[in-house]
């Protein structure tokens, strides 16, 4: 058997992943459906009624979700602080305000991103 080094091997591993996306993506293209219509050009909105033309809010589309990102990014660095504060094994007062003062900061931006988004939404 013959030994390829870690580098190497790493390196084959990439070639090979990428020719199989490269063929995977090719082949996509060549039989997909290519004729648009009215329900493909709409925009998705998860939930919410779609308006417009999908190609005309191609930035506009990102941003009007930019806030649920950072809530989702807020809360798993909030899960994250407080797991690895519940499994400290000294609870000292530094370490219980330092949690505290992060739980205040993380509830008070999600609270203020409601009530922006209530403005929002009505």
């Amino acid at each position: 058997m013959i030994y390829v080094g870690d580098h190497l091997a790493f390196w084959i591993f990439t070639a090979i992943e990428l020719g199989f996306l490269s063929v995977a993506i090719l082949i996509s293209w060549l039989i997909g459906a290519k004729k648009p219509n009215k329900t493909k050009l709409t925009i998705y909105e998860c939930g919410q009624k779609p308006f417009g033309n999908a190609h005309d809010f191609k930035i506009l589309g990102i941003t009007r979700y930019f806030g649920y990102a950072v809530v989702f990014f807020a809360l798993d660095a909030f899960v994250w602080v407080v797991l690895t504060a519940a499994m400290s094994i000294n609870y000292t007062f530094e370490t219980i305000s330092i949690v505290s003062v992060y739980i205040l900061i993380v509830l008070v931006g999600i609270g203020y991103f409601l009530a922006e988004l209530r403005k929002l939404v009505r």
